[in-house]
């Protein structure tokens, strides 16, 4: 089952940004993906690299490896639409990795978190972690790999990017020339169902 959901908004919220950093599982990890990989290549570099070629395994995974994936393969389809590529955004990248979190934290899959105020919107989020814009737009996407796990990090990435882009909401987001950064955060659940491991992955755009 593959489910994406969409929202444009302005902004507002406030809050403690840094504890709910703290609450995800290796954010605070080392690892060349959190923020030296996105000065250093661009989709087709990303791409070749060993470690961006390796099978996940959700029991052991590099959470900064896998939201590169998802940002180079979105930018892998810009280049394909003949579009400017987006910048990378910490700021916006941290807003989307704690709303997948909490997705698969608190069990929900929706662009409102009813457990938590200063969470509760897209606009809270984004403002809350530090990115201020005219507008902004957020994907989220609800899929899958059949374990045990034979996926690559960039197929991982590729197969998220690909269900946006069958959706047309998504789809224009990921397209819209207006937007010209991107933070992407995903998290895998915890437990197998039906042979599958389950992730949840939300996108962030602003102008």
């Amino acid at each position: 089952m593959k489910t994406p959901l969409l929202l444009l908004f302005l902004f507002l919220g406030s809050g403690n940004a840094e504890k709910f950093l703290n609450e995800v599982p290796s954010y605070n990890n080392d690892s060349f993906f959190k923020e030296k990989v996105y000065a250093e290549h661009d989709w087709k570099s990303f791409m070749q690299l060993k470690e961006a070629n390796e099978i996940v395994n959700p029991d052991n995974y590099d959470l900064h490896l896998l939201n590169a994936a998802v940002f180079f393969s979105t930018n892998k389809l810009r280049e394909k639409k003949n579009m400017k590529q987006f910048s990378y955004s910490p700021k916006l990248r941290d807003a989307a990795l704690v709303h997948s979190y909490q997705m698969v934290d608190k069990k929900f899959f929706d662009h409102f978190n009813k457990r938590s105020i200063p969470l509760r919107t897209p606009d809270n989020r984004i403002q809350l972690f530090g990115t201020f814009a005219n507008a902004a737009g957020e994907n989220i996407d609800y899929t899958h790999i059949a374990m045990p796990s034979q996926t690559t990090y960039v197929q991982l990435g590729e197969l998220i990017v690909d269900d946006w882009f069958h959706s047309a909401p998504h789809k224009k987001n990921m397209l819209n020339k207006n937007f010209g950064a991107l933070g992407c955060g995903s998290f895998f659940e915890t437990k197998n169902k039906n042979g599958a491991r389950y992730v949840k992955a939300t996108q962030d755009f602003s102008n």
